[in-house]
């Protein structure tokens, strides 16, 4: 459903249509984060700061599992996990119930970086969001939960993923 002060048959600018404006935010984001990250002195980059934070929250995904959340194809993130685990920065290991399958864990490592990574996130967001009053940064955050429930119950109707509480896949193969 559209914004009701937007009509089915306007032609759309591209700065002014959510898509593209979530595209863009996203982009800069990204470009904010890599910056941020360099201006850490950790030698961390942003694919493996992603990988850091999904394990944060969920240590010991499978490797499917991380290239979804991470939004990297398994063969490129299978090389930055073989170069994360040479660094000693995470391990994998064969998973109990399935030999097939090898889980990827954090190592001690992490705490190295872990007041660096939060400083420049930090400083990233608070970059982002300078000027919005308490009030508006709620309003915003329940806006985007609201949008990420309605994304996830069309996924669901569609049968396309069985996706838990958290909003993440359930364990899967490797």
């Amino acid at each position: 459903m559209r914004p009701d002060d937007s009509p089915k048959d306007a032609k759309a600018l591209p700065d002014q249509e959510f898509g593209w404006l979530n595209r863009d935010v996203f982009r800069l984001f990204q470009k904010a984060w890599d910056k941020h990250l360099r201006a850490s002195g950790t030698g961390i980059t942003v694919p493996q700061s992603r990988v850091f934070a999904e394990l944060r929250q969920r240590d010991g995904l499978t490797q499917t599992e991380l290239a979804d959340l991470v939004m990297m194809e398994k063969a490129p993130l299978g090389r930055l996990l073989d170069r994360m685990e040479e660094l000693s920065l995470v391990e994998r290991r064969p998973d109990p119930s399935d030999r097939r399958v090898r889980r990827v864990y954090l190592t001690g490592r992490i705490d190295e970086f872990y007041d660096e990574l939060w400083g420049a996130a930090f400083a990233m967001f608070g970059t982002a969001l300078e000027g919005f009053t308490a009030a508006e940064y709620q309003t915003f955050l329940g806006m985007l939960r609201r949008i990420k429930a309605n994304l996830e119950a069309a996924e669901a109707e569609t049968g396309e993923a069985d996706t838990r509480q958290d909003g993440h896949r359930p364990p899967a193969e490797t």
